[in-house]
């Protein structure tokens, strides 16, 4: 099935409360909604106007069943998401305080999408569009762990017509062992050209609580575009073109669950939207040669679609059908590094 951008990683069923602020134990009625990080950013791509394909794994049962419907129904390219025959869909219990923060209980142990193997990433899914995206939670043990990294080294086999993304969504429970993280991760963030990742990750990832000093290393890896949000602080981005701060868009918090997801695809739809037209056929050149004036774009959108999000339960329910600004005119003054 045709596609702009390939995203790899788990789709989940997230179960709400039908009542925020009510604690799991006190709950009459659950709400289902899709769930997963990268199950989140492509449906937030889908309805940004990017084709977008997910590759997953899913068990083979009413929640499998229900995702493959919600997806086709979003106008997802459903052709890689693979059945697994004895596992099951994984669920997560969300409960939603009055102040929008969660807590989660997880049914993964372990759950389908954990299960997925190279054997069920044939080359053809990945060789499609300009974008491969991926998160971290598959990286945390096997056999995920080996088939994220097949499917991110068939996609570094067309670095020239494929950029690499990914929005860290680091777990630190997922991993049986926590210290494995940094230093995988690291590997295969050098192999990316957009990274979005929180300022709570910095410290096991960078070594640092400082957003600017932690861009810097994940910058320092080889990545060209990196994005550190912040929840209501806003988003700090770090880049060839400069560096700049960007304000949260002030709203009435309901539920904060996907907020970084639907920041995350607001930010990287803009840019293959300002990334379309004539121009050299390397995109890692293009993005790289991108005025400032586009990524700062890409940022506001990524944090406008992230309030959106924030203002009704379930973390794709409120994320709008709007596609991101038209590309911006290509200027002939070289961009200089702000401070």
């Amino acid at each position: 099935m045709a596609a702009d951008a390939v995203v790899f990683g788990e789709a989940l069923v997230d179960l709400f409360p039908e009542t925020p602020g009510v604690l799991l134990e006190d709950v009459e009625r659950f709400l289902r909604h899709p769930g997963g990080a990268p199950c989140n950013f492509a449906i937030g791509l889908q309805r940004q106007g990017i084709p977008t394909a997910l590759v997953t794994q899913v068990g083979s049962d009413a929640f499998g069943r229900f995702l493959k419907k919600r997806l086709a129904a979003e106008g997802l390219a459903t052709d890689g998401i693979s059945t697994h025959k004895s596992a099951r869909t994984g669920v997560t219990f969300v409960s939603v305080a009055a102040d929008g923060e969660r807590s989660f209980l997880f049914y993964r142990h372990p759950s389908a999408d954990m299960l997925i193997t190279p054997a069920e990433i044939p080359p053809a899914l990945l060789n499609r569009g300009r974008l491969f995206h991926f998160g971290s939670s598959s990286l945390s043990r096997e056999p995920s762990r080996t088939a994220t990294l097949h499917a991110l080294s068939l996609a570094q086999k067309q670095r020239e017509r494929r950029l690499i993304s990914c929005d860290l969504n680091l777990r630190p429970h997922l991993w049986p062992e926590v210290k494995e993280a940094p230093p995988l991760l690291r590997k295969v963030l050098a192999s990316c050209d957009v990274v979005k990742l929180t300022d709570d990750e910095l410290p096991l990832l960078c070594g640092t609580e400082s957003v600017e000093a932690g861009a810097q290393v994940v910058r320092g890896l080889g990545v060209q575009v990196v994005v550190v949000t912040m929840g209501e602080r806003g988003a700090y981005l770090d880049s060839p073109q400069g560096t700049a701060y960007f304000a949260a868009d002030p709203v009435a918090v309901v539920d904060r669950t996907g907020a970084g997801d639907a920041f995350s695809a607001g930010l990287v739809a803009t840019l293959l939207v300002c990334l379309q037209g004539p121009g050299p056929d390397d995109l890692r050149k293009r993005l790289a040669e991108l005025p400032m004036e586009a990524l700062k774009r890409a940022c506001t959108h990524g944090g406008y679609l992230a309030s959106r999000v924030c203002t009704a339960l379930g973390a794709t329910t409120a994320l709008p059908s709007q596609p991101p600004p038209p590309p911006v005119p290509k200027v002939s003054a070289r961009n200089k590094r702000t401070p």
